[in-house]
């Protein structure tokens, strides 16, 4: 555990956090963000930037877990929402900005002719098992170990391996989950028939990102449209994250069509939002004049505020925009690698396009769930290191990039990352 002394320079941050938690679990109410001995408090950001309540400033190469592609305060979208939230910002009715988003996001994906809004990529993806269960007749999951497809019991992020502990999940919940290793056919096979006639879909990451930025290979994804085929079973892809990676989604890299497609991040322009789309017939079961149609409900579905966002965002990150990001993406991660191997630190760096992860005190690559160490004590002194020299990003060592950077940020950023890594000479001294 890492002392408050060694923090610098951050006396605001510290007194918030003892303001929280007088009022919060630990202070805390998103568990992504909390770190030792206490997190940075934020108060304002601009661009790539973000400045603490204690005035530091900090490269944010996290951009609120991917959600901010174009990064702070855009001036385009804080104008689209000023001017919106003038007018309204929620309606107990359907609204002209929810129609243009919705047009925006049937046309760019493919495989998505009919959706339905919801306000997180969690609830996207429960969305999407009700309309798998309800439109199969079936009850049974199969997923990868190390997805993560939101704060769901019905979807959690690991559990093959007997851990031995209890987060309040039901056991007949996590008994209609099947899993999978990520990447492995085999295994993936073996799910599907584990679950049998009983399977009503397979659901998938196309890069694992809490897993560890792990892309999906065609091979694999490709065997799970096959499987799921076969099975009678839909195939859902959790595109929450990698809507970024490609116009079509990263489905539209990997050459695969699901049943079901979830979205999130940043088809909100920064806002709150998520949204469940894919094959009409199936979308259909929720349709309102359908008897027994699955009702689905939510007080900001759709809402303006979040419409007139997404569709700038959306807009603003054309094919040229992901093209761009993607190439800087590849860029700042070989830099990453040369850096932390010029100070003897031995790490795996994993990336897809504009997602980077670094993964410390493992034992070799990094190819599955299984391999990574986000608890890792050199990751956490690294981060505590990054945060003094001004770059920001997650505990656990992901970063991504947003389109206010360009190649003098990701230099800065990787001179700063060097003296960072020269920090942990110590530690690696001792081992």
């Amino acid at each position: 555990m890492l002392d408050v002394a060694d923090r610098r320079e951050t006396p605001g941050s510290a007194e918030l956090a003892e303001r929280l938690r007088r009022a919060l679990p630990g202070g805390d109410t998103r568990s992504s963000t909390f770190y030792e001995p206490y997190p940075i408090a934020f108060e304002r950001g601009e661009g790539c930037r973000v400045w603490d309540v204690d005035g530091n400033e900090y490269v944010d190469f996290l951009n609120n877990f991917t959600s901010l592609v174009h990064g702070h305060a855009h001036p385009q979208i804080v104008e689209a929402v000023a001017l919106q939230a003038a007018r309204g910002t929620a309606f107990p009715a359907p609204n002209v900005a929810q129609a243009e988003l919705a047009e925006r996001i049937v046309e760019r994906v493919p495989s998505i002719e009919l959706l339905r809004y919801t306000n997180s990529g969690s609830e996207a993806n429960m969305l999407a098992i009700r309309l798998a269960r309800a439109y199969t007749g079936r009850e049974r999951i199969v997923k990868a170990d190390g997805g993560y497809h939101g704060s769901w019991e019905q979807l959690p992020l690991a559990g093959s391996p007997a851990t031995g502990s209890h987060d309040g999940t039901p056991q007949a919940v996590l008994d209609l989950i099947h899993w999978c290793e990520f990447n492995d056919v085999e295994s993936l096979r073996a799910a599907v028939e584990e679950a049998g006639d009983r399977l009503a879909a397979i659901v998938l990451e196309p890069v694992q990102l809490v897993g560890g930025v792990i892309a999906g290979t065609p091979e694999f994804l490709r065997a799970a449209r096959e499987l799921a085929d076969e099975a009678g079973a839909l195939l859902v892809l959790d595109e929450v994250v990698t809507l970024r990676l490609a116009p079509g989604g990263y489905q539209s890299v990997l050459g695969v069509r699901p049943d079901l497609t979830t979205l999130g991040k940043i088809i909100g322009g920064g806002l709150p939002v998520g949204a469940t789309g894919g094959r009409r017939e199936v979308l259909e079961a929720a349709d309102p004049r359908r008897p027994g149609h699955v009702g689905h409900s939510g007080t900001f579905n759709g809402n303006p505020l979040t419409s007139v966002a997404g569709c700038v965002s959306l807009d603003l990150l054309d094919a040229a925009a992901i093209e761009r990001l993607n190439g800087l993406g590849e860029r700042f991660a070989s830099g990453l690698r040369g850096v932390l191997e010029a100070h003897g630190v031995e790490a795996s760096v994993t990336s897809c396009g504009s997602l980077v992860q670094i993964h410390l005190e493992t034992e070799g690559p990094v190819r599955t769930f299984g391999d990574t160490n986000p608890g890792s004590a050199l990751l956490a002194r690294l981060h505590r290191a990054a945060l003094d020299e001004g770059v920001f990003f997650a505990g656990r060592g992901l970063l991504n990039l947003s389109t206010a950077m360009d190649d003098a940020v990701i230099d800065r950023a990787l001179d700063a990352l060097g003296r960072a890594a020269t920090t942990l000479q110590p530690a690696l001294e001792r081992v």
